[in-house]
């Protein structure tokens, strides 16, 4: 008896600890936000959103599949002549949870708009990142928003917005090819 108690007590308590950090492990997936991407935007964001091209009435989703974990979504205007990516910055070291914006390309990979879908960022510091001042200084970029000055306050926020900008610039080049006929 005292033999089978040294086997199954420690079995038992191993298995109990293992559970426990396994829901640990669940819970902070589930709170760091990586568990829920890649939805895509709703019916109501995809009217909402399309302001970020000029006269575009409703966003369209394009059928596009990548590898990219931080590409959340390929959207084109109404007449396919536009692309806009909606990318996250959960590899970008946002402060929070990932910033998602929605990046507005012409033909030619030109940057026409960046607007911020979500920030969880600190109130009054890190969401300056989402002033439309600040993000008009992405317009007209082609080749690298390195040049983007960060926000006194909000430095780890702009570089994270700044960085995942990059990376659609980086992304658009793969993108068009497909989705721009």
């Amino acid at each position: 008896m005292n033999h089978m108690k040294s086997i199954v007590l420690p079995t038992v308590v191993l298995t109990v600890i293992s559970c426990f950090i396994a829901a640990l492990l669940a819970f902070t997936y589930h709170m760091t936000g990586i568990a829920n991407l890649g939805s895509g935007l709703s019916d109501e964001e995809l009217e909402e959103f399309a302001t970020v091209f000029a006269d575009c009435k409703r966003l369209s989703q394009v059928d596009y599949t990548s590898e990219e974990k931080d590409l959340l979504g390929v959207y084109t205007n109404e007449d396919q002549s536009q692309i806009a990516l909606h990318i996250q910055t959960a590899g970008y070291a946002g402060k929070s949870k990932p910033i998602e914006a929605l990046i507005g390309f012409s033909q030619d990979g030109t940057i026409e708009t960046v607007l911020i879908i979500s920030c969880q960022e600190t109130p009054g510091l890190g969401t300056k990142i989402q002033n439309p001042e600040y993000l008009k200084n992405y317009q007209g970029i082609r080749d690298s928003a390195n040049h983007v000055d960060t926000i006194t306050s909000a430095t780890i926020s702009s570089k994270a917005l700044r960085n995942g900008v990059n990376f659609a610039l980086e992304i658009f080049e793969k993108v068009k090819g497909e989705v721009l006929a």
